[in-house]
This record gives structure tokens, C-alpha cells and sequence, in this order.
């Protein structure tokens, strides 16, 4: 960013950073190809462009889409020709995020310092975000990158249909925390999160065998050593036993929550579709339904780390074969089931000088101009067009990506091709991430398929 002189507030004295070592990561997986995935995309694309940082897109899509019936698979926001975008390719039909996002860490050049990882669906109403989000990273390990989001309507900012406080704001200002999101406690565990680079390579990246979401709930609460709240009785003991490690060192690394804080920034998030679609509680169902167990279930590429059902266990046992087709048909049909073109809303605006709330609608006071604990100094809001400033040349650049050695293309080869790499470096059990250096084998490293 440009200097800071023309801003007005706390943030226009903090220092200048070097966004050359602000590494930003955004995913897109759509096997059910939602146009509205795609436009907010793009619209979060340029958003990030006029942020003056870069941003590191992640596409997936499915090579079962035959089987699976599922609409053609093919890339449409990413190119291989810019070193900024990946596309992958998955051989199976699962909730990717996490898994995705901590294959792209590794991707970053050596230099990055601080990682964001954002939903593609919101924007900021500043354009310094980026530079406070470094700012707080000087003081906490890891930072969520608002502390209100209005959820919009599909009739864009004047339709917003519910206000939620970011869970570490929450957190930061000791109210009360309730993974069952209770009415009461509306607080959001997602939408986007910074961390120190460092932090997030000793905690081993996020918990990523979540395949059919709550990736985000889990990582909040692990960050105040809570995640046996974010997981069902029901699940699987593999599960949650795998969940709980991971936890408790996500915890200690970020002192029980002592490390954890947030911007003084609002954010918007764009409707595709109505939030009851989304499942949040009923899709754990399916994972219960189908005893998944993530070592028995998972297998993880040695290569690249990516994940899918176990195909061993398809071949070997008829039981595990069915368990796990019928599995896979039911997280497709979840996917579907979230309808995220539809433009149908259940809910009433709250911006509507129409509509009456009642008490249990609405939130605690949210206008505090003490924020302590998510900065020393005093904040004032300015307005999105007010925080544009002078370019600067951000060298974490497509030649800088492309650069990077640390990350490795497979291609989809036969068994009988000289390599004969095909569908090999799979390991049953998930956690085994053995890496082997295969630069000299390389095409490509923006395109990667088994």
C-alpha cells in the first residue's frame, strides 16, 4: 500500500509494511458448478486487486463426474498459464477447503511471512485491510479478518439479512461462546483468518479430513482448546481422537486463546442461496450414517497432500466399497441440496424500515470505540472510498510463485507411460506426508491431477 498520510484515525500511524511477505489464499471447489460461485469470484478477484495484494486462487474440480453425474468438469475462473492460480484435479467428490488451502501454504515462496485464507464471497469495506491485518500480527499469532459481517440478501447491501460478530471478537470481549449457535450467540467462526506463517506450519496447517465442512468451527474453538464442542458424540471415535491432537496443539501454540485476535473491520458476505440450505447441523448425518473414520477412510498423496476416499479399501472389500460409494452419492447430494443459485430468501431484512425485530433477533451493542484487546489504539471507521492510496509494487508476483520450488505437478499418466506415476504415492493412513523432490520431472506447476 501507499502511505497512510491522507487516512484519518488510529490505522493512519501505524508503520508502512512490506506486502511483499503477505501471502493471500482463496479456494474455489464447485462440483455442482454454481454460477454464483463464479461471479462473486471474480468480484472478489478484483477486490483483492485494488487491496494491492496477491492473491493465490486454488481451483478444484472432479474427475468423477460421470459416475457421480455431476455437470462437466472443467476450469473456469483460473488459467495454467498465470503462476497465481492452481488448478487441481480431485479423483473424489469431498468438502476439499482446508485440504486445499494447506497444499497451498506450501506453495508460497519462502520469503511470506504472514498468510490470509478468505471465502471468495466477501469484501472488505476498507482497502488497508491488509495492512492492519499485519499490524495485528505483530501482537497476536493469528487474527479474524473482521468483527462484523452482514450477511446480504440477494438484493446486495441494502438487503442484509443478519449481522454476525466475528468469533474472536467475540472471544476478545468474554462473552458468552456456544458452538451450538444459539440465538443468543451468533458469532461467526469463518469467513477469513491471517496467521503468522510460522504458527501455521507448527500446528501441521488446519485440520483437513473435515470432508464435509466445519473446518472453520473446529479451528476457533481448537484456538481456546474447545474443539470436543464442535463435534458430535455420534462421529466416529477416529474422528474425534484425531481432532482433539490436533487441537490441543493448536492451543498451545496460540496460548489458549491468549494470541488470538481480530480486525476492527466489517465485512460483507454475497447470498448464494439462504443459509438454511447449508446443512450446517444435518450433514453431520451423513457422516454418521456411514461411519467415517478418517484413517480408515482418507488416503493422502505423498506429493502434493491431497486427499481422497480410500481406494484400496474399494477394491479389497465389498462392505467398505459400498459404505464408501453411498458416502460419496450423499456428500454430492449435499452439495446440491445447498441450491446456492436459487434467489429465494426465508428471511426478512433487517435493514428494512418494514421489518420488526424482536429481541431475539438482535445482537448486543455493536458500536464500541474501545478496542483494546483488537488494537492499543483508538479506531475510526472510514469510508471504502476514502482508504485508497498510492500504488506500491508488490513483488510477491507471478515470477516470484513460479519460482517457488517447493511445489510439484503429477500428471495423469498410464500405467504404462516410462514415469508410470499413475494414482501411485497414496498412503491409507492420512497423516503421512512425506514429500520427495521431483522438480526435474516437472512440466508444469500450476496444474495438478493423479
Amino acid at each position: 500500500m501507499g502511505s497512510h498520510s491522507s487516512k484519518k484515525g488510529p490505522f493512519s500511524r501505524i508503520p508502512e509494511y512490506n506486502l511483499d511477505h503477505f501471502g493471500v489464499i482463496t479456494i474455489l471447489f464447485n462440483p455442482i458448478k454454481y454460477r454464483s460461485r463464479y461471479e462473486w469470484y471474480h468480484r472478489f478477484d478484483e477486490h483483492m486487486s485494488r487491496s494491492n495484494v496477491t492473491l493465490l486462487t486454488v481451483e478444484c474440480i472432479f474427475d468423477c463426474a460421470d459416475e457421480l453425474d455431476l455437470p462437466q468438469q472443467k476450469f473456469e475462473i483460473t488459467s495454467p498459464n498465470d503462476s497465481r492460480h492452481l488448478q487441481i484435479r480431485a479423483p473424489s467428490v469431498l468438502w476439499l477447503k482446508e485440504n486445499l488451502i494447506n497444499i497451498a501454504v506450501k506453495r508460497l515462496p519462502a520469503f511470506v511471512e504472514y498468510i490470509a485464507w478468505i471465502d471468495c464471497d466477501i469484501e472488505f469495506e476498507r482497502l488497508d485491510w491488509a495492512q492492519i491485518t499485519i499490524h495485528q500480527l505483530q501482537r497476536y499469532s493469528v487474527v479474524q479478518l473482521f468483527d462484523i459481517a452482514y450477511f446480504l440478501g440477494p438484493g446486495g447491501k441494502k438487503d442484509v439479512l443478519r449481522e454476525d460478530y466475528s468469533f474472536a471478537y467475540a472471544y476478545r470481549h468474554d462473552w458468552q461462546i456456544d458452538a451450538r449457535r444459539s440465538p443468543t450467540c451468533l458469532f461467526h467462526p469463518g469467513y477469513g483468518w491471517a496467521m503468522r506463517r510460522s504458527v501455521f506450519e507448527n500446528m501441521g496447517g488446519l485440520l483437513e479430513f473435515a470432508v464435509l465442512g466445519s473446518g472453520d468451527l473446529h479451528f476457533a474453538y481448537a484456538l481456546i482448546n474447545r474443539i470436543d464442542e464442535t463435534i458430535p458424540h455420534s462421529v466416529h471415535d477416529d474422528y474425534r481422537s484425531l481432532a482433539r491432537i490436533w487441537g490441543q496443539r493448536v492451543a498451545q501454540l496460540v496460548g489458549n486463546g491468549s494470541s488470538v485476535g481480530y480486525l476492527p473491520i466489517h465485512i460483507w458476505h454475497y447470498w448464494h442461496g439462504s443459509r438454511e440450505n447449508r446443512g450446517y447441523f444435518e450433514r453431520w448425518s451423513i457422516l454418521e450414517e456411514h461411519q467415517y473414520s478418517p484413517l480408515r477412510d482418507l488416503e493422502k498423496n505423498d506429493y502434493l497432500g491431497l486427499i481422497r476416499l480410500n481406494a484400496d479399501r474399494r477394491k479389497t472389500s465389498a462392505n467398505d466399497a459400498k459404505r464408501l460409494s453411498s458416502f460419496e452419492k450423499a456428500i454430492v447430494a449435499y452439495f446440491r441440496s445447498r441450491d446456492e443459485d436459487s434467489l429465494k430468501k426465508t428471511t426478512p431484512s433487517i435493514n428494512d424500515p418494514n421489518t420488526k425485530l424482536s429481541v431475539s433477533d438482535t445482537l448486543p451493542p455493536s458500536r464500541t470505540k474501545d478496542v483494546d484487546q483488537a488494537s492499543d489504539e483508538y479506531h475510526e471507521y472510514i469510508p471504502l472510498e476514502n482508504t485508497r492510496s498510492g500504488h506500491v509494487i508488490n513483488q510477491l508476483n507471478a515470477t516470484s510463485l513460479t519460482n517457488t520450488p517447493q511445489f510439484y505437478h503429477l500428471q495423469s499418466l498410464n500405467t504404462d507411460h516410462p514415469s508410470g506415476y499413475h494414482n501411485q504415492g497414496f498412503h491409507s493412513d492420512y497423516t503421512h506426508s512425506a514429500r520427495q523432490n521431483l522438480a526435474s520431472e516437472l512440466a508444469s506447476i500450476t496444474e495438478v491431477s493423479f
